[in-house]
């Protein structure tokens, strides 16, 4: 029988290569998410995908013409981004910007860990 003393160490050697292998995995996970996260696919994954379309600029323009044809619309989003009608607005805004972050960051892990294995939704 061995001893314990060198049971003790070569358990230690297996958690230090062990450790060192998920360092290694870690950082070729960050290497990946950091490739991943550019400012344009944020902002893919944030808009929803026909204003991604080639119908985007349609959209878009039709969306303009409606705020020109309906000034009201634009004079009340404007009240409430000044904090007129209410005080809460910016608090709100941040909550709803933290709470889309962590749903699409919920998706990323989602496709990458789940059962569908690296499929973006």
């Amino acid at each position: 029988m061995s001893d314990p003393r060198s049971r003790l160490t070569t358990r230690k050697e297996l958690l230090l290569a062990r450790a060192s292998i998920e360092r290694m995995e870690f950082a070729a996970h960050v290497g990946r998410v950091k490739s991943a996260a550019t400012p344009s696919s944020l902002i893919r994954l944030a808009l929803p995908a026909r204003m991604l379309s080639q119908q985007g600029p349609a959209i878009a323009l039709s969306l303009f013409q409606n705020l020109r044809r309906y000034p009201i619309v634009s004079s009340a989003v404007s009240m409430l981004l000044a904090r007129v009608a209410s005080g809460g607005v910016f608090k709100l805004a941040k909550l709803g910007g933290v709470a889309a972050v962590a749903m699409q960051a919920y998706k990323i892990w989602r496709a990458v860990n789940g059962p569908g294995g690296g499929r973006y939704y």
